[in-house]
């Protein structure tokens, strides 16, 4: 009876999903521009000050949206190291 319910709900969590990892794939493609630019200037993959205002940034964020902003962090964290991983490679590729 709840299948027609839970089938098209979830269709809105794939899509949702998609919209996340093709948000992702943006962010990752901006953090390689970045990379490219601090390849040209010396500047390292890692800036502590900017990680903590993105930090900073997701758990107000996550307050604003009514999401535990300890969880928001710890998403933020996966995110940001793949994004110093990536600007990483970008720096060390020559």
């Amino acid at each position: 009876m709840t299948g027609g319910y839970l089938d098209g709900k979830r269709a809105e969590i794939e899509e949702c999903d998609r919209i996340l990892m093709e948000t992702l794939r943006k962010r990752l493609d901006l953090a390689i521009e970045i990379g490219e630019y601090k390849a040209e200037h010396g500047l390292p993959a890692l800036n502590p000050d900017v990680e903590g205002k993105v930090i900073a940034r997701y758990r107000k964020l996550a307050e604003e949206y009514g999401m535990d902003p300890d969880i928001a962090e710890r998403i933020c964290r996966t995110i940001m190291e793949e994004s110093v991983a990536n600007e990483e490679n970008v720096i060390n590729r020559d």
